[in-house]
């Protein structure tokens, strides 16, 4: 009877010891010390076979998910993506979008002409960069009261942008300046602007003019 009650104080004593440093536990024995040590060790294993167990666990998971996200991707959000594209941006239609000068003399000024820039879509036509093929050409954007600056070949702001209303017309005054490639620039030229614009299906549009200059 007394045996067991030293049994039942030395499993009350090691349950108590159990949370604390050993350290601390000056009134263990040595083979109470040792039973501690042994039963963290156990615990410590049970707890890092978990953990790994998890690791695997996530291992097989996280590929299935990625798979799943991308075919959601694939075929849920990028289709309807494009189609939203399609239906509900602007779409922009150059009425005539080359233009023959004819024969200008180089002494003769300035040489002009207005191309018609159309929203046939169903939302707002954004241009958000105009600029030209060479330094001798000018571009400006006109729509209702408001317009843009002559842009050239590398003077287009960074942060500008215009916006074409559905159904209606903006005007893109092209300019060229027969003289400022001196009295050797002369021959048939041939001169382009250009338009990023947020229609999917023409994100870079584009004008020419012909020019015959000579002396």
């Amino acid at each position: 009877m007394q045996n067991q009650d030293q049994n039942q104080d030395q499993n009350q004593n090691l349950e108590v010891s159990q949370n604390q440093p050993i350290e601390q536990n000056q009134g263990l024995t040595k083979k109470q010390r040792y039973l501690i040590r042994k039963q963290r060790k156990e615990q410590a294993k049970i707890k890092m076979a978990k953990v790994k167990k998890v690791k695997k666990i996530l291992k097989i998971i996280v590929p299935i998910v990625a798979v799943v996200a991308v075919i959601v991707i694939l075929v849920v959000v990028l289709p309807g993506s494009s189609n939203r594209s399609a239906q509900e941006v602007g779409a922009i239609e150059i009425i005539e979008a080359e233009y023959d000068a004819g024969t200008v003399s180089i002494s003769s000024g300035l040489v002009e002409h207005t191309f018609e820039i159309k929203n046939t879509g169903v939302d707002n036509l954004e241009i958000s960069r105009i600029w030209t093929s060479c330094m001798c050409t000018k571009a400006s954007l006109k729509v209702g009261e408001k317009e843009s600056e002559a842009f050239g070949m590398h003077s287009n702001p960074l942060f500008w942008s215009q916006e074409i209303a559905p159904g209606e017309t903006g005007y893109l005054n092209v300019s060229f300046d027969p003289m400022f490639h001196g009295p050797t620039g002369t021959g048939n030229m041939v001169r382009e602007a250009y338009l990023t614009t947020n229609d999917p299906n023409n994100k870079k549009a584009r004008v020419k003019m012909t020019i015959n200059v000579i002396p």
